[in-house]
């Protein structure tokens, strides 16, 4: 069952873009390299470098990106425990190499590497456990204000994925998208022209809609229509329908968006991975 749902899991981790004219405030203060700690898996931070390049903005402000770090290293160790033989590489996870970071930062390469390098460096070694044993640290972009328990996207109940408030999430370029689709394209997807909406969880994601008289979860209904997020508002439009989506990913665990606004707030890493996992600490 572990092994299943380690899959899954992996398998809806979301990268994050920024778009321009984001409204999102970010901090660009450099900081000093730290020392790097003695008796290090250098393969390993290499790689977590690679995971923060490739799944957070590096424009971020340093204490959400080091939440970011600790994150996907301990993702990585945990995969790699599950998976003894298991390549870095092979884990999904948004890694870019370093000739992938040169093409995406061209110029700015140099000091956006640096922010990178310090960041991980500052937490290097550090990973969050429960029970002594590394967590399944899941994260996603951005959540309607609240997360979602993991139950109720991948049926385990897992304590430290419960659901929390998560501020700020209005800053985020994905917290908000509405989308039209014609009833006639509505029924040779779903057998119907209608989406009613039966059951939503209590973070405010649909968990059950009804299509005719056909029953579907809201991840069915997300995956068939490339819907952002399962919390979603439907309204009727005649020949159409709209679907109004908070939020992007699954919802489980960190926001990146919800991070980052912490961190602007005066939150260390710390703060933030124990805000959204619940009794984990870093070990």
């Amino acid at each position: 069952m572990k092994k299943i749902i380690i899959t899954l899991l992996i398998t809806a981790v979301l990268p994050v873009s920024v778009s321009e004219g984001q409204v999102m405030p970010v901090c660009s203060i450099v900081e000093e390299l730290p020392p790097a700690p003695k008796s290090i898996d250098t393969v390993l931070e290499n790689y977590v470098m690679g995971v923060v390049a490739g799944e957070m903005p590096v424009n971020f402000p340093y204490e959400a990106l080091k939440a970011q770090a600790v994150s996907a290293r301990t993702y990585a160790v945990r995969a790699k425990k599950e998976y003894p033989n298991i390549e870095y590489g092979n884990i999904d996870q948004a890694y870019v190499t370093v000739d992938r970071m040169k093409k995406m930062w061209g110029k700015n390469f140099d000091k956006n590497y640096d922010k990178i390098k310090s960041v991980v460096q500052a937490t290097a070694g550090e990973i969050l456990v429960y029970n002594n044993e590394p967590i399944l640290a899941v994260f996603c972009s951005t959540t309607n204000g609240h997360t979602e328990e993991c139950e109720n996207v991948w049926t385990q109940d897992i304590p430290y994925l419960t659901s929390v408030e998560s501020e700020g999430e209005e800053f985020s370029p994905y917290y908000s998208e509405t989308r039209e689709i014609k009833k006639s394209s509505l029924k040779a997807l779903l057998g119907a022209e209608s989406i009613i909406i039966t059951k939503k969880t209590d973070a405010g994601y649909v968990s059950e809609v009804k299509c005719g008289n056909r029953t579907y979860t809201g991840n069915k209904i997300k995956n068939a229509l490339g819907l952002k997020s399962t919390s979603f508002e439907i309204t009727d439009k005649g020949n159409s329908i709209a679907i109004t989506t908070k939020g992007y990913g699954h919802g489980v665990g960190m926001s990146q968006y919800g991070a980052c606004y912490m961190a602007n707030n005066g939150h260390t890493y710390r703060e933030i991975l124990e805000h959204y996992y619940k009794g984990a600490v870093i070990a």
